[in-house]
């Protein structure tokens, strides 16, 4: 940490969303944030860097017991609901400013996602019925023969649409979840006969896991074969994993699936976090454990953990291998990864895991009179630090989200209480 001694999780949370609270900007319904505090940076209002992280950072403060930014919150809450009740139609083309969007993370079904986070923590009978507007916003244009999305992934396209519409609709969004699953069935490119997905039909190549690919796609795929009594799309989910298992399986029985195929220039050959590695990518392997109990999927996704484990993060091995503390690509998602894993089992390792990873965040903050929060490093660019986001995916809401749900853990321990993600499996958890 710059300036003193390291602060504690707790400490830091709220110094991070008092950073991003200062940040905020007066918008039509309450207010905005840029997505960095430089100078003149554009405003947000999605899941991935804005107004909708946000809030879910604030949504994990109240979890936590802290009532402090509650105003800002309702403010928050007050921005998503008037852009779901007063956008302009929601497409599927370019994304200016990625709005007037309909994906998880970029748009409309994460403006959902968040008024539904916020709304079970706080009792806010607004926000849940914005939440519940929004779906079924999304059900009307997605129940159709076209693509409600250019996109197919979790991130922007029809995935994510699919994740919220049955994480928040009720049973009248049926139709629209089994019109959408059917598109992204058609939509499978048979690699080696097994599928996996372009992020559009303009990218051709693939990006196999959680974020843009297979995995994510499987996810959602898997997910609607429960809901919609459709073991089709169970299957077709089933023979992703497949490939999955296929391309990622490494000599020591870890499982850690290419970042691209083909290699994409720049990347690094395998990726760690919730985008692009195992931390996401066993999501899959999640749910068809749940849904194929027999058929040893579980020991699939503890292959995808024990490849982070062995992987040697959070240590910077080398330039560029482990730059980010991120929800998305970095440390705070891996970080949650271990916390839902001690949830799942009561196993303290992964515990101590999460507190390890943690602790390296917090050794890397940057802490001064405003606040705290945190830069990621580009190795190619000079200066390396970046200039530090507000948001969940990539910033300090984020980070802070990791941090009050280990401070809660180890308040409360297995069963503390989580907030509920549209692309995160609700699993059981351990009694104690």
């Amino acid at each position: 940490m710059t300036g003193g001694m390291a602060p504690d999780a707790l400490g830091a949370a709220r110094e991070a969303l008092r950073w991003v609270a200062d940040a905020a900007v007066p918008a039509d319904g309450g207010v905005t944030w840029p997505r960095t505090r430089a100078p003149g940076a554009p405003c947000s209002d999605d899941l991935y860097e804005g107004t909708a992280g946000v809030l879910a950072g604030l949504a994990e403060a109240r979890l936590t017991g802290i009532t402090d930014f509650d105003d800002l919150a309702r403010a928050a809450a007050g921005r998503l609901r008037h852009l779901v009740a007063t956008g302009p139609a929601w497409t599927g083309g370019a994304r200016p400013g990625r709005i007037n969007v309909p994906g998880l993370y970029d748009g409309l079904a994460g403006y959902a996602a968040a008024l539904s986070m916020w709304a079970s923590v706080s009792g806010d009978t607004g926000a849940a019925q914005a939440a519940k507007h929004a779906v079924s916003a999304l059900a009307g244009m997605a129940s159709g023969e076209r693509p409600v999305s250019a996109f197919r992934d979790v991130i922007s396209g029809e995935a994510g649409i699919l994740l919220a519409v049955l994480a928040i609709g009720d049973g009248g969004a049926a139709p629209a979840a089994g019109a959408v699953a059917g598109r992204l069935a058609a939509a499978a490119i048979w690699a080696d006969g097994e599928p996996d997905w372009y992020a559009t039909d303009d990218i051709h190549y693939f990006l196999p896991n959680f974020s843009h690919g297979a995995a994510g796609i499987g996810y959602a795929l898997a997910r609607a074969s429960a809901e919609l009594g459709r073991p089709d799309l169970l299957a077709i989910a089933a023979q992703a994993g497949h490939r999955l298992v296929r391309l990622g399986t490494r000599p020591d029985g870890t499982i850690a699936v290419p970042h691209s195929i083909p290699q994409l220039e720049m990347a690094l050959p395998v990726s760690y976090g919730w985008c692009h590695g195992p931390t996401g990518t066993l999501r899959l392997f999640q749910v068809l454990d749940q849904l194929r109990p027999e058929h040893g999927w579980g020991g699939k996704a503890e292959a995808c953990r024990q490849a982070v484990r062995a992987s040697g993060l959070p240590a910077r091995l080398f330039p560029g291998f482990w730059d980010n503390l991120g929800q998305c690509c970095g440390s705070a998602g891996v970080g949650e990864m271990a916390l839902d894993r001690y949830q799942e089992t009561g196993d303290p390792q992964w515990l101590a895991w999460a507190g390890t990873l943690a602790a390296d965040i917090l050794a890397r903050s940057v802490g001064d009179d405003a606040g705290t929060r945190w830069s990621h490093t580009e190795h190619r660019a000079d200066p390396p630090q970046l200039e530090p986001s507000v948001g969940w995916m990539q910033g300090a809401a984020g980070i802070a989200g990791f941090l009050l749900r280990l401070t809660r853990v180890r308040a409360d321990g297995a069963r503390a209480a989580r907030l509920s993600w549209p692309d995160r499996p609700d699993l059981p958890r351990t009694p104690e």
